[in-house]
């Protein structure tokens, strides 16, 4: 079976990194990296976690998740693979370019490929666990349940569930650019079909109209 590698945003599959720059929409708030949301939610502290949030770099957000004189939640390593899915999700389905990307890698295996993580990475032996490649793979598993083809853009309201089609974030930044993306695929494409395809929910109801 084809292997896909990757670890650094400059190389090959880069945008598969958590540093690449694609911001997250997720508990009402903008973070700029899926590194800097999954660094902060290491955190009790709102301070901390906001500190971290505004920081200029994923690389500064991972040294400082990093610092052991800040207090980690005692529950961290029973959820921390599962923010991580969350976090990832969120940052295939709200940005369509990398999407597509990731749904014509098909049935490849994708592997962080770095001898600095046993756990997320492979160890560059190939002995780490590789949490990140299986959890992209998990991802791009579940799209293809909302759809196999890759150059459909999906509904907002599965890209960003929690936000309603009257908040303003839809007239700004990343929620102004989904919505203008999606609105082309869907008056572009097969209407019909993609509204059978998506139903919208009560709380988007008359946004087809």
């Amino acid at each position: 079976m084809n292997e896909i590698k990757f670890y650094k945003v400059n190389q090959p599959f880069g945008f598969f990194s958590n540093f690449s720059p694609h911001p997250i929409f997720i508990k009402g708030r903008l973070w700029p990296t899926v590194e800097h949301y999954f660094q902060s939610s290491k955190f009790e502290s709102l301070e901390l976690v906001e500190k971290i949030r505004l920081m200029d770099s994923p690389m500064k957000a991972a040294i400082e998740g990093r610092n052991r004189e800040n207090k980690i939640r005692s529950d961290w390593e029973i959820i921390k693979d599962d923010l991580m899915f969350e976090a990832l999700e969120a940052k295939f389905l709200q940005h369509p370019k990398i999407l597509k990307e990731l749904m014509l890698t098909e049935n490849s295996i994708i592997i962080e490929h770095t001898e600095n993580d046993n756990y997320w990475g492979d160890g560059k032996d190939g002995k780490g666990e590789n949490k990140l490649g299986i959890l992209l793979m998990r991802v791009r598993e579940k799209v293809k349940k909302y759809e196999r083809n890759s150059s459909v853009v999906l509904p907002p309201w599965i890209a960003f569930p929690t936000v309603n089609q009257y908040d303003l974030f839809w007239r700004m930044g990343l929620g102004e650019e989904y919505l203008t993306l999606w609105a082309k695929c869907y008056l572009e494409g097969d209407k019909e079909s993609y509204r059978r395809k998506f139903p919208e929910p009560l709380e988007w109801d008359g946004i087809y109209d």
